[in-house]
């Protein structure tokens, strides 16, 4: 406010006397015209020199300005009243005894009177050329001071030719009021520059504006007031003229004298803020030298290995931890690239990482293997951050060896766990398995209840080893996954099915509550049910007798959410921030006496992490806990390319749910065949007639006859004895052990939901069959008992064939063609890969199906047709896995995710 003030009070001032300046100057003009005084020739060459020294006095202090700190304004001005002194001058000669006593009887006799308008028409349009103008501020110093010196002398000289040498009329009109109305035309000038100056507005400062518009007036009073009613030479009017140019001189001279003042102050000023600055940046330097003395004192003290690389591949500073643990001098590795010490295997990553950081990105926990003066080759694992407006790379390694040599005897324990427990562990469920389903003949209660409880206790050690497998797997990174296009929908209720028997046990319903349409997912089919097949134990386990477990699968938040809740005690709050922790349980009474090591959950987690996605959970003790896990929904479409109508196997539907029938009837069609659909079994019994079908998809609850008895009546045809048949149907279990399985040529047994991996698989063996022969297969096992359980399991669908290691299975692969390879890859003479590239090249080729304790990477995964761990695998997992590997001999293999 006080800012405000003052500059309102300055601007009031300077109003006030602009208005005394105009108002007195016409005041005393009449005075002037009516007083009787006339001078002299002395009062006036006093005058006229005064003038000229003043011009001078500002033209120099103007470009003296100029030159200081350069800007058009005061160029023009300083160039102006250059031609102004001499042009005054100029006029102070014509008015000299000297001049009227040589030159008043001659042609330029005019020349006296006119000479004063030569000055002030050349300062008054160059003042007003120089006047500020309205619009944004234009660029300072666009003027070339020569051309506008060149300018400036052109102009002088042409106004000094003009009023010396031009005969001109006489300046005087003595019978006119006004005696020199030619006055007004610098007075014109004088006016519109004073208008400019006005409307920008600085006057109201005590700056150089405000003397500029006050010369202006000064010059305006002048030759409007006085100078138009002289009526001669050196009268009142004409010297009142003269000190009114005089004044305005002084003026323009203090306001310049004060701009320079102004601009010598903020130079001081400019001078200590400088002062201060450089002060500041000095300490800034000094800190920062204390701040490189102290960093380098602890890169040299540091017992990590600190390291500074430069773009051109070269180091640029070590520390001594380089030397403790290469053994190489700092002076020798920075003497070569630091790539000529990494081992060549690695080499081609450790460029692509060079890249990523001159990308600007970051590098964590990268390893490589890095020589040593010994010429042995140690691990380093490397942070690394880029500063790319310098070209230099910050990194720390650590010595990571005794970890890796750790790694190393962790995994050869791993395997020899793999193998020692799991083929021997695989070997017991096979056998107890087929014991129980009275293969040996039917089993007297007590023994029965014997096996069951050994069957469930070696069931809960199987998921004990593998639980504690797939820890180790998650840890060191090695957990593969085989990602695909998958509905979620067959895949939960595939989960709860294969659930069933186990909530069974604990009497406990399975309910599948809800279902989102086309939810599909990219995902690897088997981590998924594992970790659905995890949170239903769960949500079984902690649920009341006669309870219910409800699994869903609905939208949420963009992606798809699978939640599985239960209705029991729910989760102590003590207990919810470690629920995903290894080996946690509620540590209470009735939570530790479930079964479960404490690792489902914590696996669980990861396998939804790898897969992009969350796993959360609520709860409301004693009303309903919900695990969940949320996945991006996957929303490309895949076209398969069918073969023409008329080349496409033709396959008949028997379903009496119409849903049901359309829905299989699209997955067939999908899968490249053609179908006709049958309500019941009539209309069934019409078309097998009517068409020759390639094979038959059949529901055993058909509204006019039972689909067991269609089974018999088909098989007693002659036209469709031979018809290969796959059973749907909510009672494919109890009819596969009416019929004894595959006995009347059922290919397979689908129980809804339909798996439609599983459907497509069975008619591709079911189009494909040949009746009456049996395919051949080739087990190489060196476990006998495995063996046995084995050919057990799958013998009711191929002639199974043993051989104990590589060199036996070389020379049964030599003597004959095999439709099948299930093949262990820990044998007595090598590893069972060995044996891939044999069997790539037979004609035509042989389908193989892994079946070990031990984990392949992709790469192997993507050479066979299925890969199967020992103790993750049950008998029905095996022999469909065995049986969709027969489905497609001559085909290429299907990779399926371990």
């Amino acid at each position: 406010m006080n800012g405000d003030a003052k500059g309102s009070g300055t601007a009031a001032r300077h109003v006030i006397t602009y208005a005394a300046v105009v108002l007195g100057g016409l005041a005393l003009a009449p005075w002037a015209v009516r007083a009787g005084w006339v001078g002299n020739l002395d009062i006036h060459s006093l005058h006229e020199t005064v003038a000229v020294v003043l011009a001078l006095g500002v033209a120099a202090i103007a470009l003296i300005r100029f030159y200081s700190r350069k800007s058009d304004t005061f160029l023009l001005l300083g160039a102006a009243f250059v031609g102004t002194a001499f042009l005054d001058g100029y006029h102070a000669l014509a008015t000299s005894t000297f001049f009227a006593e040589h030159f008043q009887a001659s042609e330029l006799a005019s020349t006296s009177p006119w000479s004063w308008l030569a000055s002030r028409a050349f300062l008054g349009c160059f003042l007003w050329v120089n006047a500020p103008r309205n619009g944004p501020p234009q660029p300072e110093t666009r003027l070339d001071d020569r051309v506008i010196y060149l300018l400036v002398g052109a102009v002088t000289l042409a106004f000094f030719t003009f009023f010396s040498f031009i005969p001109l009329p006489s300046a005087y009109l003595p019978n006119s009021v006004v005696h020199r109305p030619a006055d007004f035309i610098p007075a014109l000038f004088f006016l519109l520059a004073g208008w400019r100056y006005l409307r920008r507005g600085r006057w109201r400062e005590a700056g150089f504006d405000h003397w500029m518009l006050m010369a202006l007036l000064l010059g305006l009073v002048g030759q409007i007031a006085f100078m138009p009613f002289a009526s001669r030479p050196f009268d009142a009017p004409s010297e009142a003229g003269h000190l009114a140019k005089n004044l305005s001189y002084l003026c323009v001279l203090a306001g310049l004298l004060g701009n320079m003042y102004s601009l010598f102050r903020r130079a001081d000023e400019s001078t200590v803020e400088l002062a201060r600055i450089t002060e500041r940046l000095q300490a800034e330097i000094d800190e920062r030298n204390r701040a490189e003395r102290e960093r380098d004192q602890f890169f040299d003290m540091s017992l990590e290995m600190l390291c500074i690389a430069g773009a051109d591949g070269y180091f640029k500073q070590l520390n001594q931890a380089w030397e403790l643990t290469l053994g190489w001098t700092v002076e020798e590795l920075m003497a070569r690239p630091f790539t000529e010490f990494v081992h060549p295997d690695d080499r081609v990553a450790t460029t692509g990482q060079r890249q990523r950081l001159s990308q600007g990105g970051l590098t964590v926990d990268f390893e490589n293997r890095y020589l040593a003066k010994d010429g042995t080759y140690r691990w380093l694992s490397w942070s690394s951050a880029p500063a790319p407006e310098q070209g230099l790379i910050y990194a720390v390694a650590r010595d990571v060896e005794e970890r890796k040599r750790i790694e190393r005897m962790k995994n050869d324990f791993v395997s020899m766990v793999s193998h020692e427990l799991r083929t021997p562990l695989t070997s017991i469920r096979g056998s107890l398995g087929l014991i129980a389903g009275g293969v040996a003949g039917e089993l007297p209660p007590k023994a029965h209840s014997l096996v069951e409880i050994a069957a469930k206790n070696c069931e809960r050690l199987v998921r004990l080893i593998n639980d504690i497998l797939d820890i180790e797997k998650i840890e060191s990174g090695r957990m593969s996954f085989r990602f695909s296009a998958v509905e979620l929908r067959p895949l939960v209720e595939q989960a709860v099915e294969s659930n069933r028997a186990f909530a069974g046990g604990y009497e406990v319903e399975l309910r599948v509550a809800g279902m989102a349409g086309e939810a599909q997912v990219l995902a690897d089919p088997d981590r998924l049910l594992q970790v659905i097949t995890n949170l239903i134990s769960n949500a079984v386990k902690f649920s009341p007798h006669s309870g219910v477990v409800e699994v869903t699968v609905e939208r949420a938040a963009g992606g798809l959410r699978v939640s599985v809740t239960d209705h029991g005690s729910g989760i102590p709050p003590e207990f919810r921030s470690r629920i995903f922790e290894r080996f946690a349980q509620a540590d209470s009474s009735s939570t530790r006496a479930k079964e479960g090591t404490g690792l489902g959950l914590s696996i669980s987690r990861a396998i939804v992490e790898r897969h992009h996605g969350q796993i959360g959970f609520t709860s409301e003790p004693g009303v309903a806990t919900a695990f969940y896990f949320d996945l991006p929904e996957w929303a490309a479409t895949i076209a398969e390319a069918t073969p023409e109508a008329g080349e496409r196997p033709l396959i008949l539907i028997c379903e009496d749910d119409w849903d049901v029938a359309r829905l299989l009837r699209l997955m067939l069609e999908r899968d490249g065949y053609r179908a006709d659909v049958a309500h019941d079994a009539a209309e069934a019994r019409r078309l097998l007639c009517e068409h020759s079908y390639a094979a038959m998809t059949l529901d055993l609850v058909l509204p006019d006859q039972d689909g067991l008895t269609l089974i018999r009546e088909l098989r007693r045809n002659e036209a469709t004895v031979r018809l290969p048949i796959v059973v749907v149907s909510v009672r494919a279990e109890e009819g596969q052990i009416a019929l004894n399985g595959g006995a009347v040529g059922v290919i397979d047994w689908l129980v809804k939901p339909i798996d439609e991996n599983r459907l497509k698989a069975a008619m591709k063996r079911a189009v494909h069959a040949l009746p009456g022969e049996s395919p051949s297969i080739l087990h190489v096992e060196d476990d006998h008992d495995l063996q046995r359980v084995v050919a057990a399991i799958v013998g009711g669908d191929a002639v199974v064939e043993q051989a104990f290691n590589l060199a036996a299975a070389r020379e049964c692969l030599e003597r004959k063609h095999f439709d099948l390879v299930i093949l262990d890859l820990a044998l007595p003479d090598g590893s069972g890969l060995e044996l891939l590239p044999f069997l790539g090249g037979l004609e035509p080729s042989t389908p193989v199906l892994i079946f070990s304790g031990h984990d392949v990477d992709a790469l192997v995964a993507d050479r066979v047709a299925s890969v199967l761990i020992k103790s993750q695998t049950s008998n029905r997992e095996l022999l469909e896995r065995v049986r969709a590997a027969l489905g497609s001999p001559s085909e290429a293999p299907v990779a399926v995710g371990v």
